[in-house]
């Protein structure tokens, strides 16, 4: 073999070895977890996030822009309350959502208010809407909407379907012919429970009547004055997603109220333990009268997890 030979076959045999490392480096999951990652996005800046949060609060269009897209895919505040706890994962569902198929949020905004969260619970995080949700995170469909807390826990799979206590009349609107809002809160007026109640059909295969029936709960939550009552917050399903995915989450915020700030603190840290991702705290505060509007604050105070900035004190 001539030297010049010998030489190209060394260099050959080097870079081969390099892009084997490289794609060993890539491809190893403990790599990954030992970079911290932030998200590059303005959507993870804290007072974007509570601007944002403002902006979609108050934003009380009927639909995304057409009838075959609720007003949940592009405003107001779709939030899940949570209890912190060294046992799971706040942002995993439980293990009655994923038997069930559905996890339960609450829907906040300038015409669906409310004062209190399930079980008085304090903190929790708060979903990017669909047409907002940052790209490579995951599209979770919205099932079925429940003007006011709809007892799902025992109502057929996925929660939007029918409750033992009341068979026939619980199960989804369109299926016992109630489709308007004064239809639903002649019902509710007759029975005053939730588990009598139905749910509005808002799934994709509803097409062009999908938006219209989200805006009928928002309506039947008003039109039955639900404020401050217990559990007065519309209620939606979302469909369950995988355990142990917390990057591939469309969550754009932890929040909490009043003294519920150590909770959204340990999520935060949990989160950051996860991913690498600082997602910001954020505080809500609640509306106490019905002309009164939710408050979303970000306080740099309250952060455990600094979001980097080329600032050579909190460098990336």
């Amino acid at each position: 073999m001539n030297g010049k030979l010998a030489l190209g076959l060394m260099l050959v045999l080097s870079l081969a070895a390099c892009q084997l490392h490289e794609q060993g480096s890539l491809q190893s999951p403990d790599t990954e977890k030992a970079v911290p990652r932030t998200v590059s996005s303005a959507a993870q800046s804290g007072p974007a996030v509570a601007a944002a949060l403002t902006a979609r609060y108050l934003d009380v269009r009927a639909n995304c822009g057409s009838a075959s897209m609720p007003a949940f895919l592009c405003r107001g505040i779709i939030l899940r309350s949570t209890v912190p706890s060294t046992a799971y994962k706040a942002w995993n569902p439980s293990p009655h959502s994923q038997n069930s198929g559905g996890v339960s949020f609450s829907y906040l905004s300038a015409d669906s208010k409310f004062t209190g969260l399930v079980f008085r619970q304090k903190n929790g995080f708060i979903f990017h809407p669909v047409l907002n949700s940052p790209i490579g995170t995951a599209k979770i469909e919205i099932l079925c909407a429940f003007p006011i807390d709809g007892g799902t826990t025992l109502r057929d799979k996925p929660g939007c379907g029918a409750h033992p206590y009341d068979p026939v009349g619980s199960r989804r609107c369109q299926t016992v012919g109630i489709t308007t809002a004064e239809q639903w809160v002649a019902r509710w007026n007759q029975y005053k429970m939730g588990y009598n109640m139905c749910s509005f059909d808002v799934r994709d295969s509803m097409n062009n009547l999908a938006a219209d029936s989200f805006y009928q709960s928002i309506r039947a939550h008003n039109l039955a004055n639900f404020f401050a009552g217990l559990h007065d917050y519309i209620e939606l399903i979302l469909a369950t997603w995988p355990q142990d995915i917390p990057s591939k989450l469309p969550i754009q915020a932890f929040f909490y109220l009043n003294d519920g700030l150590a909770g959204a603190q340990y999520d935060q840290t949990d989160f950051f333990k996860s991913t690498g991702i600082v997602i910001p705290i954020i505080k809500i505060t609640l509306p106490v009268t019905p002309a009164a509007d939710a408050v979303f604050t970000f306080n740099p105070a309250d952060q455990v997890e600094k979001e980097c900035s080329p600032n050579p004190e909190n460098p990336c």
